[in-house]
């Protein structure tokens, strides 16, 4: 065969030759099977006596082991004058510890063929560690300096600062994450915690000592769980009990987290990005916390609404009308009420049209029984997705994490395949209509006014109001 015959012209040439049963492709979808009960790994519980609980999960199939160390110093825990501090310190912890300089401590890290790395969310920081389990003891020493003995080096604070100013900077530009940052602080406002922007200013107070002191505070076994999933079990006590039986510090209290403010009506707030050649949209309001005795139905309400690629959203506004490459909702759950968002980038030109699509999309849920079909489909998704989300050591880990940041029990996926399942259509039309409010929702619009404008001030949701960008990225 000549050699230059290739792609399209080469399958042609096999398929002209080939038997035409070969060439037969189903035509239906296969059917899903039955969703299995799901058994939580086995974990092994040890308190020291300084208070740092540990959390064995044993899977020695291969030789790796996945450390997780979870403390307080969530965005939550972060002053109201300093807003992202916690973050600033988890991303100061391996620029130089226990005496060893920033370049030193990686290069110790690199020697391990170990990843570790810090990194915070609403309610909890978390370190990890990714090693080979015959590098564990050496690697668990540099996590325990990293953790407990970061020297907080003054050239580096100054220039991770200088990082983070030109991070700030540069969202300016980032349409995303103007609209993530109006949404947070029109929904919430800046009283509350989920509300506060960081900005500019804010950054400048995150002092050297302003670090220290919040690293003192929220840095404690007492506050501290270490999870160990992998080549581990609970033989391994006496090196945890080494390495971080030394540290001390009580729990600190915990951070109030207000009741979130009702919104009175709907509103379209529009911040104008002149020549944006797409409309970044966010429509939502406050939501549920991650304790609701809802969550369930919540779970299998958002999956058929936004949360999945085959979802309401997605196959109106992408694949019937071909607005944007993906619309999503979500709720984001957390120690309070977080947010319930659905959101999309949209062609400039339909923006008007996409508002629409999302509330009718919205009106709809909460107007309409789910068809027992569809209802069926959704659980199945989820339920049968739940073995894949918990394969690798780092899944099981973020998984339990988890569960250990909201207080949950660790046998807590032995029945999430029994609960999602007894999830009824009326279990999901009455949190449809308890936690989806279109009537009084905001809608946030970051894109060209002078091609938008108009569209949106036609639409019956609500008033428009015009917010500058400088409001919500400084």
């Amino acid at each position: 065969m000549n050699r230059l015959l290739s792609g399209g012209l080469l399958f042609a040439a096999v398929a002209a030759c080939a038997p035409a049963a070969q060439l037969e492709y189903p035509t239906t979808p296969p059917v899903p099977g039955p969703a299995r009960e799901f058994a939580t790994p086995v974990s092994v519980e040890r308190t020291m006596a300084n208070g740092m609980r540990v959390i064995y999960v044993s899977k020695p199939q291969l030789p790796i082991v996945q450390a997780t160390l979870i403390t307080r110093g969530g965005q939550t825990d972060d002053p109201a004058d300093i807003q992202g501090l916690g973050a600033f310190t988890a991303s100061l912890l391996d620029e130089g510890a226990a005496g060893r300089s920033a370049l030193d401590f990686a290069a110790a890290v690199e020697q391990l063929g170990a990843s570790l790395q810090a990194g915070v969310n609403w309610d909890a920081t978390q370190v990890s560690l990714h090693v080979l389990s015959e590098e564990f003891p050496e690697a668990l020493r540099l996590m325990a300096d990293m953790v407990i003995r970061p020297d907080f080096p003054a050239p580096e604070v100054d220039r991770v600062l200088q990082e983070r100013l030109t991070n700030l900077a540069r969202g300016r530009d980032d349409p995303a994450r103007i609209a993530n940052n109006a949404f947070s602080a029109l929904v919430y406002g800046a009283e509350h915690p989920y509300g506060r922007l960081t900005t500019e200013e804010s950054a400048r107070r995150a002092t050297r000592q302003a670090v220290v002191d919040y690293h003192r505070r929220f840095y404690t076994p007492a506050a501290s769980t270490l999870l160990l999933v992998g080549d581990v079990d609970p033989s391994m006590q006496p090196l945890i009990e080494q390495v971080f039986g030394g540290w001390s510090g009580g729990n600190p209290p915990p951070t109030a987290v207000p009741a979130p403010r009702q919104l009175d009506r709907t509103r379209i707030y529009l911040v104008d990005k002149a020549g944006a050649p797409q409309s970044q949209i966010y429509i939502g309001h406050s939501g549920a916390a991650r304790d609701t005795p809802d969550y369930y139905a919540l779970e299998v309400l958002n999956t058929v609404l936004g949360g999945s690629f085959t979802s309401r959203l997605s196959q109106n506004l992408r694949e019937a009308h071909g607005y944007t490459y993906g619309a999503s909702s979500g709720f984001g759950m957390r120690r309070g009420a977080g947010p319930f968002t659905a959101g999309a980038a949209v062609v400039t030109a339909k923006t008007d049209s996409a508002v629409i699509e999302f509330f009718r999309e919205i009106e709809k849920i909460r107007a309409e029984a789910v068809p027992a079909d569809e209802l069926e489909l959704t659980k199945r998704y989820l339920t049968l997705g739940l073995p894949q989300q918990l394969e690798t050591t780092g899944q099981i880990a973020s998984s339990i994490a988890e569960l250990v940041i909201y207080g949950l029990p660790l046998d807590y996926y032995d029945d999430y395949v029994s609960r999602i399942m007894a999830v009824t259509s009326e279990d999901v039309q009455r949190v449809a209509r308890q936690y989806l409010h279109p009537d009084r929702a905001a809608v946030v619009v970051v894109g060209d006014r002078a091609a938008i404008e108009s569209g949106l001030r036609a639409l019956p949701m609500g008033v428009v109001e015009i917010r500058p960008i400088e409001e919500f990225v400084r």
